[in-house]
């Protein structure tokens, strides 16, 4: 017999995570491997960062951050170039990522990702696109 609770707690959104990742490891023929860059100011302030994870032959970005006064000085670029390197030696060959309609899809749309796939009223009356792009190392 089993015993139905409401919670809405981090705890249980992290064991919930961690047991999934454990089942699924056990059905996956590769690893994640984190991976991450960040600027910082004099004060060693984050002033930008990106991170995500290298999943057998993908790139998985989860973040890319630049604080409002760094903008405008080709962080974001220099970060997400950083990133698509380093995970080309690790073996990827593709990059996927989301983004909302007002953060950076044009960003990201110059370095050639494409919207594979779009989620409209997201979450009510926004969009979330989901994008992806073939890794290719540079020359």
């Amino acid at each position: 017999m089993y015993l139905l609770q409401a919670e809405n707690t981090e705890q249980l959104n992290q064991a919930l995570r961690v047991n999934m990742l454990e089942f699924n490891t056990q059905h996956f023929d590769a690893e994640r491997q984190a991976i991450g860059f960040k600027y910082l100011d004099k004060q060693h302030e984050l002033v930008a960062g990106i991170s995500g994870h290298v999943f057998g032959n993908w790139l998985l970005i989860s973040w890319l951050w630049c604080a409002e006064s760094a903008r405008g000085n080709g962080l974001a670029d220099s970060l997400l170039t950083s990133l698509e390197n380093a995970a080309i030696e690790m073996g990827a060959v593709k990059a996927q990522l989301d983004t909302l309609d007002f953060q950076a899809k044009p960003f990201y749309e110059k370095r050639g990702y494409q919207v594979k796939y779009q989620l409209n009223n997201y979450p009510l009356s926004g969009t979330r696109y989901f994008m992806e792009k073939p890794l290719v190392a540079a020359k």
